[in-house]
């Protein structure tokens, strides 16, 4: 059976049903997003580029146009583009470091208030297995639904299963329009670690946070669970 939203031959949904299922009903979640919420992806891939002999413009966050190569300062093609994010993954998905606080923030969300957490990456399925061993490496070894695309119908089936707040973080502002989309009651948390790509980036308009580091993020949770609690 399929459920709402979803392709039936979509890979991803019995990952994301297994996930679901470990959900208990009474205890909030967070919904997190990886790639510069939980690991430096921009550093990481920046020194990826270089090695490949090319290098990001900064001219604006999308990758598509902004890849150039140092041969003829020319823009890589789309395909190229593709190729390099392909290897990057397959290469590096162990070994991307951890944004400062994550792990820590998180740990104290569950231990003090009871917070189940789950994983939303759009990480290539292939490399689930990489990502879920970085994680449990940095002391986040949480459930992993390796993601494709908008993430709002996810959003909305994984909250589906619990009756307490729901928060979700992501860097991706067009994430958190889908997700105000799918499941408008969930709290959205813009987060992106690398200072430089957050100002590219700009603030997400349908977050109900721009958090500047995990304490912003923690504390917004912890005050929002005190206000529901009350």
């Amino acid at each position: 059976m399929t459920e709402p939203g979803m392709i039936a031959d979509d890979p991803n949904t019995n990952n994301l049903r297994d996930v679901a299922a470990l959900l208990a009903p009474d205890r909030p979640l967070l919904i997190t997003d990886a790639d510069e919420v939980l690991f430096a992806f921009m550093a990481a891939f920046e020194r990826h580029l270089h090695a490949n002999d090319t290098y990001f413009n900064w001219a604006s966050y999308r990758l598509n146009g902004n890849i150039i190569a140092r041969a003829d300062e020319t823009a890589v093609d789309n395909p190229q583009v593709k190729a390099l994010i392909a290897d990057f993954f397959e290469q590096h998905t162990r070994t991307i470091e951890p944004l400062e606080g994550a792990a820590e923030a998180m740990a104290a969300l569950v231990a003090e208030r009871g917070l189940q957490i789950v994983v939303l990456s759009n990480v290539p399925a292939p490399r689930h297995g990489d990502r879920q061993w970085a994680l449990a490496r940095h002391g986040m070894d949480y459930p992993l639904i390796a993601n494709e695309g908008a993430k709002g119908r996810a959003v909305a089936f994984l909250a589906a299963r619990t009756n307490a707040p729901v928060f979700f973080i992501d860097d991706a502002p067009s994430h958190h329009d889908d997700v105000a989309v799918h499941a408008g009651h969930v709290r959205r948390i813009h987060y992106v670690g690398h200072p430089r790509l957050a100002e590219l980036i700009g603030p997400a308009e349908a977050s109900h946070l721009r958090a500047r580091s995990w304490d912003d993020i923690r504390r917004f949770i912890e005050d929002h669970l005190d206000d529901t609690a009350t």
